[in-house]
């Protein structure tokens, strides 16, 4: 995928290079992954390249599901190092420990929902998706910042509320949050794809509602109630239920206790 036009006023990219890191700025786009990908197809998009669209209008989160995107949340999409394929499914929640050290240095004590998202208190206020290519990764973040919209009609009963930082009182624009952002995963990221025994074991000490029981969905023999015990070093969630621990590579966890 080739963008058809390379100069700026066309395409409404602006360049910037922050924390020594090529970036593009948009004003709008259909999706900051889909245009990641077509800058990486036109050869412009290197390891730590990334994006940042200030509206985007064809959002998408996991398993495609819609992304809902509110002008003033953060939209931005980031083309990970080639090593990062070393830590396999766990790679997405490495991403998210710079994400999460972002928000505590804003005092926002922030956790990570297994697999991709990220809570502040009982509120999800952004989530991470990765995508691989040709052994090449691009990932998509997004923040709520100042509007909390819900982006998955699919959860009834067992329903997650989005949350927004505003409501813990984080007053930044999304070019300074995406800044602060961006220096956390250049001073921590390159570390952590090198040890996915750390990663594993920050993920434990950050993850949402360990040592709680929950309710696990679309896993197949193990849905239901479950404890979380953790991660392991291959990004599968370690549960005991009634019949022994398990160790899960795909489904829905929720909070809600039964």
């Amino acid at each position: 995928m080739y963008l058809k036009n390379h100069n700026h006023a066309s395409t409404g990219l602006v360049s910037r290079n922050w924390q020594g890191c090529p970036g593009f700025v948009t004003k709008t786009c259909g999706s900051a992954m889909d245009l990641a990908w077509e800058l990486y197809g036109a050869g412009r998009f290197p390891e730590y390249a990334w994006v940042l669209a200030e509206n985007q209008t064809r959002g998408r989160g996991r398993m495609g599901r819609q992304w809902v995107s509110v002008s003033g949340n953060l939209f931005a999409a980031i083309r990970l190092p080639d090593a990062a394929r070393n830590l396999g499914t766990l790679v997405t929640m490495a991403l998210a420990l710079p994400l999460i050290s972002t928000l505590e240095s804003l005092g926002v004590p922030g956790l990570i929902k297994w697999p991709n998202d990220i809570m502040v208190g009982p509120c999800k206020v952004g989530g991470i998706l990765v995508e691989e290519k040709q052994k090449k990764m691009v990932a998509g973040i997004g923040m709520n910042l100042c509007a909390a919209p819900e982006n998955s009609g699919t959860e009834n009963f067992f329903h997650i509320r989005a949350g927004c930082l505003q409501q813990s009182g984080v007053d930044l624009t999304i070019f300074r949050l995406w800044n602060l952002c961006l220096t956390q995963i250049m001073q921590t990221f390159p570390a952590l794809i090198s040890d996915p025994a750390l990663v594993a074991q920050k993920v434990d000490a950050h993850l949402a509602w360990k040592d709680q029981t929950v309710v696990v969905e679309n896993t197949g023999k193990n849905d239901g109630p479950a404890r979380i015990l953790g991660v392991d070093l291959a990004g599968r969630l370690c549960i005991r239920t009634a019949t022994g621990i398990s160790l899960i590579d795909s489904g829905t966890i929720h909070p809600r206790m039964i």
